[in-house]
């Protein structure tokens, strides 16, 4: 027996809008101006069809839907029409087109974040795995339409709606198929508890029809005809004549052999097919239990009335195969043509692609082009200043160096010719002017030379000058250095010059103003982004604003001029912090 009826929970839910009629629909349909309600309106009519089982008018109407949303784009409206082809498909048996379809909504689904849009369609994912007999990936996908089904539902903008009672039913169903009626029991009792706190006429008929199978699996026939009995009421009384069939067709089963009572349940089931519009699936169905059960009791007459029947409905159900076969392989045909126009499309794209690459190689090749000669051109400049700033040093080194020796050696030899008192004045003025310029003129050729650029080399000179110059003197110096890690960073002429200059206009001071024993220097570095320079002395500190006078505004001026910051501290003596930035 083929399981239809499970999807048949769905198809035939709870609307969120009040049902028309399909004259009202096509109306409605006929006064829309965009597209987007002439979707929508089209995809209701097509529904309003499936219903009363004219499946090809469905399929037309639902064609008109997919044409349009090829022109206008819409995630929504798409998985509506997905989710509705794929129960065209599959009230006509083509079980692998309408999983391609309920997998096609559940990427939509995805896309939205929609849990109830999900939920559904993972439900028809798993009855068409079921009808193709693929019962483990059903259970898989029974088990995420109950995981993503919402705990709080807002549907007023569904096409229908699912309860949870469906998806526990359709377990109870699968594990029937697989022989698990403990299971089965437990997930059908659940579906029966919300079937009745939602008041679900269709569930609970359709729960009570799978408690008949599950007593009649176990051969408990009395309890099994109960609850076919109930089904048969509970769908009558709700206007649900497909259920009341399959009861029907479920009471001849556990009629005992022979029995008139089976005859009195096929002619209830062929009254109603009369009277009522009763979906051909459902009645192929109920005809198939009547012929086992004719052929079980011998009874030819009815036996090849039911078989008549039976060709007649396959004959309807196999046009309407051949209607959506030659439908699918339009589409196909389509979908084909549309793909190698896009193919098309794609390769012009390339090409225009393509030569946009190479104009832009070009242009950016041209660009690199230009980079490169500049900076070479920079370069050599650069080499030309740094040759320039050598001859410099070199010229200043050789020729006024040595003159400014050969002053200082003049000087001094003066000295032994007993000057008198005036001009003993005078010679010491010449020899300690000289012995200025001369010490600042070495200064400023040590920071012409790029070889001592370094935090290591200004280091080394700082000490070598500072022990130089105050020896002779009874101030003791400590000078202590931290800069690994910072030995190799590069400080500039500019910098050298200007740090050197204030180091010594601060020692100067210490000698002429603070009456100092102790002066220490400490040279590190502050997280190595900074240089960091302390001179410390423990003279008397200082006792007026401007005691440096004109070398306390060179001094800031130098550390402005670097951009660093300045620190005095007066206390027990004297201590100035220099900051400066790498």
């Amino acid at each position: 027996m083929k399981w239809i009826y499970f999807l048949f929970f769905l198809f035939y839910a709870v609307f969120v809008f009040p049902q028309k009629t399909i004259s009202e629909q096509k109306k409605a349909f006929a006064k829309c101006e965009s597209s987007s309600c002439k979707i929508a309106n089209a995809t209701a009519i097509s529904e309003e069809y499936l219903e009363i089982d004219q499946i090809e008018e469905a399929q037309k109407w639902l064609d008109y839907s997919k044409k349009m949303l090829l022109k206008n784009p819409d995630d929504q409206q798409q998985y509506y029409v997905n989710s509705l082809q794929s129960e065209l498909f599959y009230y006509s048996g083509l079980y692998q087109f309408g999983l391609h379809e309920a997998q096609k909504a559940i990427a939509l689904a995805k896309i939205s974040k929609d849990s109830l849009h999900l939920s559904n369609a993972y439900l028809i994912e798993g009855i068409n795995w079921f009808e193709m007999g693929k019962l483990t990936k059903a259970e898989t996908s029974f088990h995420k339409a109950k995981h993503y089904f919402p705990v709080k539902m807002d549907i007023s903008r569904k096409r229908y709606q699912i309860n949870k009672e469906y998806i526990y039913n359709d377990l109870a169903q699968l594990k029937i198929k697989t022989k698990q009626l403990d299971s089965a029991y437990f997930y059908n009792k659940r579906a029966y508890d919300f079937a009745k706190n939602f008041n679900d006429k269709r569930c609970i008929a359709n729960v009570e029809r799978t408690f008949g199978e599950l007593f009649l699996k176990q051969n408990i026939k009395d309890s099994a005809t109960f609850y076919f009995k109930k089904t048969v009421a509970t769908s009558l009384n709700a206007a649900i004549y497909d259920t009341a069939l399959l009861g029907y067709g479920n009471l001849m089963e556990c009629c005992s052999d022979p029995s008139q009572m089976a005859k009195y349940y096929f002619e209830k089931g062929e009254e109603l097919i009369k009277k009522h519009a009763v979906n051909a699936s459902f009645q192929k169905l109920f005809y198939e239990q009547s012929l086992a059960k004719f052929q079980a009791l011998n009874d030819k007459n009815l036996l090849l009335s039911t078989q008549g029947k039976l060709l007649e409905l396959e004959k309807n159900i196999n046009q309407n195969g051949n209607f959506y076969i030659q439908n699918i392989t339009d589409q196909y045909i389509n979908s084909e043509n549309k793909l190698l126009q896009s193919k098309i499309n794609e390769l012009d794209k390339q090409k225009n692609i393509k030569v946009l690459q190479l104009l832009a190689t070009i242009f950016f090749g041209f660009i690199l082009i230009l980079i490169i000669v500049i900076i070479r051109r920079k370069n050599r400049l650069q080499k030309i200043i740094l040759d320039q700033k050598n001859e410099i040093s070199k010229d200043l080194h050789d020729d006024i160096g040595s003159e400014l020796s050969s002053i200082l050696i003049n000087t001094n030899l003066l000295k032994n010719y007993d000057p008198n008192d005036k001009q003993k004045i005078l010679i010491d003025k010449i020899s300690n002017t000289s012995s200025e310029i001369s010490q600042r003129l070495n200064a400023f050729i040590w920071s012409l030379n790029t070889d001592n650029n370094n935090v290591q080399n200004f280091s080394e000179y700082v000490k070598q000058y500072a022990y130089k110059f105050l020896d002779g003197t009874e101030i003791k110096l400590l000078f202590s250095d931290d800069i690994e890690g910072i030995s190799t960073k590069i400080l500039n002429g500019n910098t050298r010059k200007n740090l050197f200059f204030t180091i010594k206009e601060i020692l100067n001071n210490s000698i002429k103003h603070a009456d100092a024993t102790k002066i220490i220097i400490t040279i590190s570095s502050l997280d190595k982004k900074a240089l960091l320079i302390t001179i410390e002395d423990n003279g008397k500190g200082m006792q007026k604003a401007n005691k440096f006078g004109n070398g306390l505004v060179n001094i800031k001026k130098r550390i402005n001029n670097l951009k660093g910051d300045l620190k005095m501290e007066s206390n027990n003596g004297l201590k100035i912090s220099i900051k400066i930035p790498f």
